[in-house]
């Protein structure tokens, strides 16, 4: 109680003095101290707002070139996805029309290789000069190869005729001579083969390897397998050996021309 009392007594007496009139020049001095207070309170948030604008402002053009060069790396990276695209796309076509390239030429080639084979068969032809002794394989106006013929005239074979027109044509050739050739005929309006036949015969045996066979009894191959059944074989022959039968036989063609460059009258046997 006592305790209680004493704390009311004092709060009493800090009100009576809180209260009591002060001395002016206090007065004066507390309200200068507190404008000043309050001037320097103002001029310090003023400067804070300004130093806190201009960093505003800062923000504003770093943000403001930041969005710029946003939207020019943006650009860029479409620029740079659309010359990708582009490229992808290029590069395949540049790979479809390299292909189409590589296989036109091949095309071309292939057509140049079949033209000049064709212009190769076109001017090969085979002339037989007696009087050298020879048969020449031409090109053109250009003799490649030349052979020596062992019948000197030209000999004709079991009855075959005496003559040789001046210019005959490889009508066909044979690797082995067979023992007989393979014939076709119609029947009753169906067409009927007989296969060649094997084995030997006179005509395998009288013709042997490399046989080139023209539109008339001349007949170029090697040495025969039989010279008996050679003699009753009816042809007109060159006597050409093993390795000029397999040269005329490899250089010419289905087609080739042969020439006889002059008349000659052949031997007959």
């Amino acid at each position: 109680m006592d305790a209680g009392l004493h704390l009311l007594m004092t709060f009493v007496g800090f009100q009576k003095r809180l209260f009591r009139p002060a001395h002016p020049i206090a007065g004066f001095l507390v309200g200068l101290l507190v404008l000043t207070g309050l001037y320097e309170a103002n001029r310090w948030i003023h400067d804070r707002v300004l130093a806190e604008n201009q960093e505003l402002s800062s923000l504003k053009k770093s943000a403001e070139q930041l969005a710029v060069v946003h939207d020019h790396y943006a650009l860029l990276r479409d620029l740079k996805e659309r010359d990708v695209s582009q490229f992808k796309a290029g590069f395949s076509g540049l790979a479809k029309t390299r292909k189409t390239l590589f296989e036109s030429g091949l095309s071309i080639h292939e057509e140049r290789r079949l033209l000049e084979k064709q212009l190769e068969i076109m001017t090969t032809y085979l002339i037989i000069n007696p009087s050298l002794q020879r048969i020449f394989l031409m090109r053109g106006e250009q003799p490649l190869q030349s052979y020596l013929i062992t019948y000197i005239p030209l000999r004709s074979f079991a009855g075959a005729p005496d003559t040789l027109p001046p210019s005959v044509r490889i009508v066909s050739k044979e690797r082995f001579a067979n023992p007989k050739r393979g014939e076709s005929e119609q029947v009753n309006g169906q067409l009927q083969y007989t296969p060649p036949q094997v084995g030997t015969s006179l005509r395998s045996n009288a013709l042997g390897e490399y046989v080139i066979f023209t539109n008339s009894k001349l007949i170029l191959h090697g040495p025969p397998v039989k010279p008996e059944d050679h003699e009753k074989f009816p042809h007109i022959c060159l006597g050409l050996d093993l390795e000029a039968a397999r040269k005329l036989y490899r250089t010419t063609f289905i087609g080739t021309k042969i020439i006889v460059s002059a008349p000659i009258q052949l031997d007959q046997k």
